[in-house]
């Protein structure tokens, strides 16, 4: 199966306003991410590559590069196709075909006709400058990242980052009610990209918005003075990163929790998570000893782990892993994405279930 016998750590150059939020929750994880060279340890939420095909055509459709429905249809199967073959050549040929593995695909593709479909004739005017996926960064190489689109005139510029998820979150406000409002973190991203585009080309005349499939257009309000804080505060985080590397103390930095672990795919190389799972036991990973195996007439086999002392079984395993689970006896396994039953002490291995020693 797989092992992580050694962890080769690296010092952090730059950083990008995307990773700036999770960074501050628990900034290990950027860690981990650079001493694998950004190669996740765990396969990406189908969701995730479906988001990256919309993220694309949105740009695309918001240049007046695709006008026309048939256009988009077009342009929609090639990039599938296309990214169908690169998850099959990458071996996560089990999310294919994208249709019936992602949750209301049918509904996000007809989201993003209707951005088409509604987009004012005009939208896109001949005097101004449309720049898309450009790299920018700080003239000290610390911040660096990609802006999705740039709507320059001669007055002002539209800074846009396109969402394909939820943008907002709810809260409630002094009386009791339910207001809705701009995530933080997304918030301080197009932030710190306004601070980027700024330093580069010395405009400060800015809009900021953040625009979803729905064609939903939330502006942030912000100061340049807010986007230096940002920056300032992001450069002495890296700042402080890379002297827990030099020094290798981890624990200052590291922050397992429901909220920082449950979607980070370098969870395999994380002594503190595999720890936090002995007494957390919500999440979809087990961390224990093999005590038993069962082999069923059908080939499938079950485990037995004894997880800090709560006996766990995991059923489900397909054939092909009968020998190796047979000679796990007495072996510590970390195993990731399971199916958990409502009893608690059964899950179910799934088609993205891995397995670390």
């Amino acid at each position: 199966m797989n092992k992580i016998t050694s962890i080769r750590y690296n010092q952090i150059k730059r950083i990008s306003p995307s990773q700036f939020s999770a960074m501050k929750n628990c900034a290990y994880k950027l860690v981990l991410a650079e001493a694998f060279d950004k190669r996740y340890l765990l396969p990406l939420s189908p969701n995730a590559y479906l988001g990256t095909l919309f993220h694309k055509l949105l740009e695309q459709i918001t240049r007046h590069q695709i006008k026309t429905e048939d256009e988009l249809n077009q342009r929609f199967s090639a990039e599938l196709q296309t990214m169908e073959e690169k998850l099959i050549l990458e071996g996560n040929g089990f999310y294919t075909p994208l249709q019936n593995n992602v949750k209301d695909f049918g509904i996000k593709k007809i989201q993003l006709k209707k951005y088409l479909l509604t987009l004012p004739t005009g939208t896109f005017v001949a005097n101004k400058k449309y720049i898309s996926e450009k790299w920018f960064q700080t003239t000290d190489g610390v911040l660096g990242g990609k802006i999705d689109l740039i709507i320059e005139d001669n007055d002002e510029t539209e800074i846009i980052d396109f969402k394909t998820g939820s943008i907002t979150m709810e809260s409630l406000d002094d009386d009791g009610e339910i207001v809705y409002h701009v995530k933080e973190e997304y918030q301080e991203q197009i932030k710190l990209y306004a601070f980027l585009y700024s330093e580069s080309t010395k405009r400060t005349s800015l809009k900021l918005n953040l625009v979803n499939l729905a064609k939903q257009k939330y502006s942030v309000d912000f100061t340049p003075e807010e986007c230096s804080v940002l920056y300032q505060e992001a450069r002495g985080l890296l700042d402080k990163i890379n002297l827990t590397i030099s020094e290798l103390r981890f624990e200052t930095i590291a922050n397992p929790s429901a909220q920082n672990c449950r979607f980070c795919l370098f969870r395999p190389a994380c002594s503190y998570y595999i720890e936090y799972l002995k007494i957390d036991k919500s999440f979809n990973d087990v961390t224990g000893v093999v005590t038993n195996t069962v082999t069923y007439m059908n080939g499938n086999i079950s485990i037995d782990l004894d997880c800090n002392g709560e006996k766990i079984t995991i059923t489900g395993f397909g054939e092909e892993k009968s020998n190796y689970l047979n000679l796990c006896k007495g072996k510590t396994l970390n195993i990731f994405n399971l199916n958990k039953s409502m009893s608690g002490n059964i899950y179910t291995a799934t088609k993205t279930t891995i397995i670390y020693e």
